[in-house]
């Protein structure tokens, strides 16, 4: 991985091709992270957290036994490649998900505060008291933001010489803070060059008799700050830091680091080769992976024998499938920065087939690796868990957005496009999408449309599908996607472009996920030209489709009538009876091609399909832009 200065604002960015007239770049910007409701900790409990005070969060939330407060992110998505799965992320966004209120340069941004730690006496078996003499000591990781993701590409912010991460002390004798170690903003690849290690590991003694009491707590807390930007919806979060594997403890040492812990260290991959989840209808036996990729970590300083398996759980709870590594060595990740390399580890075979795959449902992956039989004194970070969901839509994204995607243009207009491919003939009926949260909001003021284009030797071809009326982003908790409806159902088949058409000018920063690549099907068009996306990643845009046949028809165009087609199948003359005045009648071919527009202005339509080949086509009829009615056509001749 290769570090590198990154200004917010600028970020990354890939500009076209210098022959193009407009200036065009793909930017991506640090996402919104907060805890939301079901992570946040408990506040109001005074009972101290007896020694060891341990936390990988590899759980994925704040533990509300060690923690008492909220602003801080715990995810494990953030930070590349951390010791174990699982980081905590300060950054500029508090609780409620906006930036600071004080945002004048430098600020204070998040604050990670303990509970209060008995540092007088430990109870647990037999009381005795707690001294400077019996060897405390804090250890902790931590890494600036704004590193590489495995794909290539920031994943966040790097924080400026005058940002800083702060760790401060409670004397509860005098009722003070003091800061005891703080770093400044730095280049996370200038720290590589000096130890050799993009994670930094931090040991500080308590040697002090002030801290030695029971309401001892310590807290960590970052300094901000925020460049200005023109572009409307640019500015959000920036100046990350994240913190792995606290420690504290007594019969420590400056040279404690190495502990019997084989961990996960980045979370479980879907099972499908191109999808983080798919139509259950559209599933295939040929959209399984091949192999996994599990990267695996020893914290030790020596190599250690570990068992690796994978069970997959119907959503019931019953055993479907188990695959057994076996026990293998796993090689100390220090000095060399090594993890597991054995292929029945690292790259598991993929030889399960979901089977009977029929309406919504999910299968349950549980990963487990263990130091030899018994496991390791931390088992929180040996099992890693995957949702494989099959329902009526398709996502490339893993559910959480680590940067914001847009494009910065002088063009009037401007695209971007997500590539799909159907197995079989279906119906789009809406889209659902992440947007984050910016600078007071300014991106729910940007319209833009949905737009729908069929294949073109695999690039983006003629509409097929546009939008009325203009559309908004729309705001809800971190990560939670909001649906838009189509103006009616649009049939589809094959390979398929559905996306954004916007004003250029402005910068909708739509969710982007930095820890599944799918840049391939990623295509952006300025003027008249599509290209290929540059930046790794997926895009938080998953279209929804039919669950069944049985949806295609619940739309009638009347509240009352539903109309009536005849003949069908269809040789020459189709006939339309019992529809609304004023209705848009279209015709649609297998591929999601219009092939026939006709506008009613009476009850009665007669359409002479005898020029269109034999084959299936898909009818929809609209009226007033939200009363419709799809059915399915036979040719024949």
């Amino acid at each position: 991985m290769i570090y590198g200065n990154m200004k917010y604002g600028l970020v990354i960015a890939f500009l076209l091709s210098l022959s193009q007239l407009l200036v065009a770049q793909e930017v991506l910007v640090p996402a919104t992270l907060y805890n939301p409701p079901s992570q946040r900790v408990n506040t109001k409990s005074s009972i101290p957290v007896e020694l060891p005070f341990i936390d990988d969060f590899s759980s994925n939330y704040l533990n509300p036994l060690l923690w008492a407060n909220c602003q801080v992110n715990v995810n494990n998505g953030y930070g590349p490649n951390p010791p174990t799965i699982g980081v905590a992320t300060l950054d500029a966004i508090n609780e409620s998900g906006s930036l600071y209120a004080n945002i004048s340069s430098p600020f204070s941004g998040d604050t990670l505060l303990s509970m209060p730690i008995r540092l007088d006496s430990m109870t647990s078996t037999i009381s005795q008291p707690i001294s400077p003499s019996d060897s405390i000591y804090l250890s902790f990781y931590y890494i600036p933001g704004g590193a590489y993701s495995d794909f290539g590409g920031r994943v966040g912010d790097i924080p400026e010489g005058n940002d800083s991460l702060i760790l401060d002390f409670y004397d509860s004798h005098n009722d003070i803070w003091r800061t005891i170690w703080s770093t400044p903003g730095v280049n996370p690849d200038d720290l590589y060059s000096q130890t050799g290690h993009y994670w930094q590991y931090v040991v500080l003694p308590i040697n002090d008799s002030v801290y030695f009491s029971n309401q001892f707590r310590f807290r960590f807390r970052n300094i901000c700050s925020l460049d200005p930007a023109t572009t409307t919806g640019l500015i959000g979060n920036s100046d990350q830091w994240h913190i792995d594997c606290i420690y504290l403890d007594h019969d420590r040492s400056f040279n404690d680091r190495f502990e019997h812990d084989v961990a996960f260290v980045l979370p479980a991959p879907s099972l499908l080769k191109s999808y983080t989840a798919m139509p259950a209808r559209q599933y295939r036996y040929s959209e399984m992976a091949s192999n996994l990729d599990m990267l695996i970590t020893n914290r030790y300083n020596q190599t250690i024998a570990s068992h690796y398996e994978y069970k997959i759980f119907s959503s019931e709870g019953e055993l479907l499938y188990r695959y057994d590594g076996g026990y293998e060595n796993i090689p100390p990740f220090f000095p060399d920065n090594t993890y597991q390399e054995n292929p029945y580890h690292a790259h598991p075979a993929v030889e399960y087939q979901f089977l009977d795959i029929n309406g919504k449902t999910s299968f349950i992956i549980r990963h487990i690796v263990k130091e030899g039989m018994a496991g390791d004194q931390y088992p929180q970070n040996d099992s890693t868990v995957y949702n494989q969901i099959f329902a009526d839509y398709y996502a490339y994204d893993d559910g959480s957005a680590e940067s914001g995607y847009g494009l910065t243009s002088t063009s009037s207009q401007v695209y971007v496009a997500n590539a799909f491919i159907l197995n079989e003939p279906d119906s789009l009926l809406k889209v659902r999408m992440y947007f984050n949260h910016t600078r007071n909001d300014e991106n729910t003021g940007i319209a833009f449309r949905l737009v729908v284009w069929n294949n073109n030797n695999g690039m983006p071809g003629s509409i097929v599908y546009r939008d009325n009326n203009p559309r908004f982003p729309i705001m809800s908790g971190i990560n939670q996607f909001c649906d838009y409806q189509l103006d009616y159902p649009v049939p589809l088949n094959g390979l398929v472009f559905i996306g954004i058409e916007q004003e250029g000018g402005n910068y909708l920063n739509l969710g982007f996920d930095r820890n599944t690549n799918h840049a391939d099907r990623i295509f952006y068009c300025i003027g008249s030209e599509w290209l290929r996306s540059s930046v790794a990643g997926s895009l938080m845009f998953r279209p929804c489709f039919t669950l069944g046949s049985s949806e295609l028809n619940i739309h009638t165009v009347s509240e009352n009538v539903e109309p009536l087609i005849y003949p069908n199948p269809a040789s020459n003359i189709l006939h339309i009876m019992n529809i609304l005045e004023s209705c848009t009648v279209m015709l649609y071919n297998i591929y999601g091609q219009l092939v026939h527009t006709s506008y009613a202005t009476s009850g009665e339509l007669s359409i002479d399909i005898s020029p269109m080949p034999t084959g299936v086509y898909f009818m929809s009829i609209s009226a007033n832009g939200r009363k419709i009615y799809s059915k399915k056509i036979m040719i024949v001749r």
